[in-house]
Order: structure tokens, then sequence, then C-alpha cells
């Protein structure tokens, strides 16, 4: 079984240029730890805040040099596009309404880009990202970090061979407590989590909830064809929604679930899927990754391990540790940029190079659209369609 940390598939190792990720940036340290697991990627330049001086201090602290701190994300652009030895990718870690612009001079200059998500705040932005990408035939891609869960990726294969059957039913949620009966998150993460002018047009459901849309996608191999969408507002002062849920139909005739909050006391980091097929059901928990379920009719249910000898070579390929040594978050995030490795390694023919698809800006813009269309939704009480 192959070990993600010293079997990467990439010869070499890739220059980063870092947009966000000073002090108090959360999800930025969180890139950093996973580059380190990969092993390819040393980050070299980048604007990590802007406070000049929190931007130095990261810098000095990532060992940056200074001519290669900038001052803004455009300073950035110019000076990489014209040295020998610019960097390889940009990684973006901003709030959701600092995503668009940087992206976009990044891949104008020819640069690829990797993004967290969700990838930008409009459809019509998304769409303009993927044509200049496409126009340059660059590699771009969203961090939705959980479909790099080795049994997530167990699971996909497991629904592509067949092993439930024809998928009937897709259920997913993703809840959290994170904002219940705590007034203060209102003036930490919810100050821009709950401002349409940052957040964008959705407040749970553009931020987790388009985490269970890609899982439930990636893993089902189905595309949303419709759905039917009702977003609340639960808590006091959040100015967007922080509950939803939303009915799916998929193609191919499969019925689908989805329903995500911020306010669900008692869900720590709960999301979770259900594939229900026409010979058994496929269940798996991200506060219990190392396992994979599954229920068949009428016969015994059985428990799926990662690191074990019956896993499918799409799952077993991104192993990391021996079985009985706990994988997780960090390691999943890692898997992503072994992926993001073996693409930019492989240049114009970045879409073959990997086992399993990378979750590209055309993913990004699944994203951004979910937001869009459950909005029209849920404002005019009727189904919408889901562009395939």
């Amino acid at each position: 079984m192959p070990n993600l940390i010293s079997d990467i598939p990439a010869k070499r190792r890739f220059s980063v240029g870092l947009i966000g990720g000073g002090r108090g940036s959360f999800f930025a340290g969180i890139h950093r730890a996973a580059m380190r697991l990969n092993g390819c990627f040393d980050v070299k330049a980048g604007v990590f805040s802007s406070d000049e001086a929190v931007s130095r201090e990261a810098a000095e602290a990532l060992g940056v040099a200074p001519d290669r701190t900038y001052r803004t994300f455009r300073d950035m652009v110019a000076a990489e596009s014209n040295r020998s030895d610019r960097i390889d990718v940009a990684v973006v870690v901003t709030p959701n309404h600092l995503h668009y612009e940087p992206c976009r001079l990044f891949l104008e200059a020819g640069i690829p880009v990797i993004c967290d998500k969700p990838l930008v705040n409009a459809s019509r932005e998304a769409e303009e990202l993927i044509r200049l990408a496409a126009n340059r035939n660059l590699f771009a891609a969203v961090t939705y970090t959980y479909t790099g869960y080795p049994m997530v990726r167990d699971a996909r294969a497991r629904v592509r061979n067949g092993e439930i059957g024809e998928v009937k039913f897709l259920y997913v949620e993703y809840l959290l407590e994170w904002l219940a009966n705590d007034p203060t998150k209102l003036g930490k993460g919810g100050i821009w989590r709950g401002d349409p002018g940052k957040a964008g047009l959705t407040g749970a459901l553009g931020d987790v909830g388009t985490h269970a849309f890609n899982i439930l996608e990636f893993v089902s191999g189905r595309r949303c064809a419709a759905l039917n969408a009702k977003l609340s507002t639960t808590v006091d002062g959040f100015g967007l929604d922080d509950t939803g849920v939303v009915q799916m139909e998929f193609e191919g005739g499969a019925e689908g679930l989805l329903w995500c909050s911020l306010a669900a006391p008692g869900h720590r980091n709960g999301l979770r899927f259900k594939i229900v097929g026409s010979k058994g059901t496929l269940e798996w928990r991200q506060e219990q990754p190392e396992t994979l379920h599954l229920s068949r009719m009428g016969q015994a249910d059985l428990t799926y391990r990662r690191g074990a000898s019956d896993m499918t070579e799409e799952g077993a390929w991104c192993v990391s540790l021996p079985a009985g040594n706990p994988e997780a978050y960090l390691e999943a995030l890692a898997v992503l940029y072994t992926d993001y490795a073996g693409a930019l390694e492989a240049g114009p023919n970045w879409r073959h190079a990997g086992k399993t698809p990378i979750s590209d800006l055309n993913e990004g813009l699944r994203g951004v659209l979910l937001s869009e269309i459950c909005v029209r939704s849920s404002q005019t009480k009727t189904w919408q369609p889901f562009p395939m």
C-alpha cells in the first residue's frame, strides 16, 4: 500500500505564493501543514495580510524573503510574473469576497491557482475564471477538503463498482453548533460570515452546505438536476441563513436531501452522507472518518476500515498511515495537495494525471450556483432547475 508522505508522484518541488494566512488565519495554517505533510510545496512568496506589519511577521516566521513579501496581491502578480524563478502556483486562502480578483489576476498572468471554497460569490465571476483557465489550459482547483479522505474515495469507488446497485436516494447533512446560543460569535468569524457583502448570498449554505453538496455529487457520480430549498435564519443578528434544507432531483431519477446548519447544538463538525442503492446503503461520518458502513439488503452489515486489505484501489492509494494510526482532516487536505502536485507535474495534461478527478473551477461554479439557485427557490417557494 503506498505511503502518501513518501511516495509522491511529482518529481520536483513546487514554489507557492500564498494570499492570506497572517495572524488569526485558521485555515491558512491548515493549508501550510498539509503542504508540509505532502512534502512537495514550499511557500516562497506571499501577501499574508492587508496589515503590512502582520504580513511581514508571517513572512519572517515562514522564511519568506523580504523581496518576495508583497504589499498587495496586485504587486505580487506583477513582480512574480517577471521573475525567472516565479511561483509555480498561487494559493488563495482569504475570506470569500477576496477570492475573485487574485484568482483572476494570477490566471491572466499564466500562473495556476488553488483556491479555498467557495470559489467566488457570483456565478458570472466563476464563469470568467473558467474561461481564463481554459484559454491557457491552466491547472486550477478548489479545496473541497473532505474529498481527500480515503474512505470517501473508497465509497466513491464502491458506488461506481455497483456494490450498492442502482443509486436511488442520496442524503447529506452538515451540522455545526458554532453559532448556536453564543452571540459573541457574531463579533468574531460571524462578522463576515453573516455579511452578504463578504460571504455572498448565503451563510450556512455557502459555508458548509457547499461541502455537503460537493461530496454528494463526488461520491455518487450523479449531478443534481433540480432543487427545492428553504433557507432560514434562527439566530438573531446573523445577516444570512444559518440553516438550510434542500430537496434535490438527480440525473437518472435518484432523489436527495441536503440539510445544513451553523446553529445545531450538539454537533461539532457533523458532516455525514448516505448513498442508498437498490442492493444496499453506504454511510460515512466525518467525525468517524476511519470507517465506511455498508448495510446490505437481507445480509449482514459490513464495516470497511481505512488501511485494511479489502479497500478499493482508489481508496487505498491515498492512505498515509498503517491501520490503527488515525488519519483525519490534515491528511485529507494533504491528499488533495498530492493530487495537485501530480497535476502540476503533468502540465497541459493535468486533467488526466490522477486516479481521482480534481475538484476544479467547474466544481467551484456548481458550489456558487447552489447558493444562487437555492436563494431563488427559497424566495419563490418553487422547484428550480440546476444546470448539469
